[in-house]
């Protein structure tokens, strides 16, 4: 499906033309745009209303520098322990499968085999650079947050995300940065009792990247709904 990069008039728009954007232009989101998209996220519920989030927004040459470090750092190889683990070991299926063929459609729109170890680590690498966005955004929490309020942070990003194709615009939240929390620490004001929870990239989508023509596969309600009467 070719990257949609018109502005969604419904939330049903937002949410069918939605994907996982790896590769942004360098046009900057005007400030009045990010602020609209951010303000309105904050009406995103929580439990209790206890909004467990927050969110550390750069553009610019702060951006510039935090991916640099973050690039360095993976291309070098060296391991940091994760905030978590992004997914249980081991998966079982269908989820595994889901899993694998993501990650095989996605190596095939760019041209990337599985014997090419180095040419998927460069790949893998553009994580730590946002995919080239002009927005880079870590969300961090308290320590102490409990599973429900995981949950909150999710309910946060689906709000900037719906919001950001309302704009024109497409994201990519990225649960890379647990794996890389170093430069978030070095680089951004994270009191000692909270850590990263996630990335968001933010931008206008490239229409010419083959990888955004990734829609992903989704099971059908028949799969995971059971109706009762």
């Amino acid at each position: 499906m070719p990257l949609n990069t018109n502005k969604s008039p419904s939330v049903t728009e937002a949410l069918d033309t939605r994907i996982t954007c790896r590769d942004f232009l360098d046009t900057p989101v005007p400030d009045d745009v990010l602020m609209r998209i951010l303000n309105m996220a904050m009406r995103s519920p929580s439990g209790g209303n206890l909004q467990p989030w927050k969110l550390h927004v750069m553009t610019g040459d702060t951006l510039a520098e935090f991916k640099k470090r973050a690039a360095e750092r993976t291309l070098g190889g060296k391991l940091e322990e994760p905030t978590y683990r992004a997914y249980p070991s081991p998966l079982w299926e269908p989820q595994r499968s889901w899993r694998y063929k993501l990650g095989e459609d996605m190596y095939s729109l760019i041209g990337i085999p599985k014997d090419n170890k180095m040419g998927r680590l460069v790949w893998l690498a553009q994580n730590a650079k946002f995919f080239e966005a002009p927005v880079g955004i870590i969300v961090t929490g308290h320590k102490n947050l409990e599973m429900p309020q995981y949950m909150d942070i999710g309910i946060l990003l689906q709000s900037i995300m719906l919001l950001a194709r309302e704009e024109g615009l497409h994201t990519a939240s990225q649960g890379w940065w647990r794996n890389w929390t170093s430069v978030c620490h070095e680089m951004l004001d994270i009191p000692e009792e909270e850590e990263v929870m996630v990335g968001m990239s933010i931008g206008y989508g490239n229409p010419d990247a083959p990888v955004n023509d990734l829609y992903a596969d989704r099971a059908g309600l028949d799969d995971v709904a059971k109706f009762y009467d």
